[in-house]
């Protein structure tokens, strides 16, 4: 599936299950036209296009409730002034990802002196998906409290009847295993290549 818009600076190769869609530039599209469906990855594209600063993501999807849990009795947060201290306590290129947004549905995980340790929460897409997401300050990862908070999350999700989906980028191994750990199924991917106008 392709739809061209000359007015983007991107192409986005959009891949679900067994279906491809590209988005983009009349030229980008028709560069990456020739180009087999599972050939599409960040690197030929990029070539194909000129393009520059491509941004791979998996993405995983959830359909149950699975509890993962691993912190008895939490306490958590919803406020913005937790999460924004988190947000400081953690590395910018963490946060690029990994942070719920302003108006998100979050969830703070406080330790006893209510510092927050993790976050995770949802924004709501075309009011069918819920991009799911979570974040840990370095010292305390491992520990499962991003499975904890993203539990919550999930279910929340899942109970507002919305599908929630998980964007984890390609290199992020610890990511993805959260993702599987939480029940989320991978199902495909998408791909963000900056073109050169």
């Amino acid at each position: 599936m392709v739809r061209v818009d000359d007015t983007a600076d991107r192409l986005q190769v959009l891949r679900l299950g067994e279906t491809t869609a590209v988005v983009g530039p009349g030229d980008a599209v028709a560069a990456v036209d020739r180009i087999p469906a599972e050939a599409l990855d960040a690197a030929t594209v990029r070539e194909a296009t000129g393009g520059h600063g491509a941004r791979s993501h998996v993405l995983h999807y959830c359909a149950d409730w699975i509890d993962a849990s691993r912190v008895r009795d939490p306490l958590i947060s919803h406020d913005a002034r937790d999460l924004a201290e988190l947000r400081r306590r953690c590395p910018p290129d963490d946060t690029i990802d990994a942070t719920p947004a302003d108006g998100d549905r979050v969830f703070v995980l406080l330790d006893d002196d209510h510092r927050p340790l993790s976050a995770a929460g949802y924004g709501e897409v075309h009011s069918i998906l819920a991009d799911v997401v979570a974040l840990t300050v370095p010292e305390h990862r491992r520990l499962g409290l991003a499975s904890t908070v993203a539990t919550l999350a999930t279910h929340e999700a899942l109970d507002a009847g919305l599908i929630p989906q998980c964007r984890v980028r390609r290199d992020n191994l610890a990511g993805r295993g959260l993702a599987a750990v939480l029940g989320y199924e991978e199902c495909g991917s998408h791909l963000t290549v900056q073109l050169r106008r």
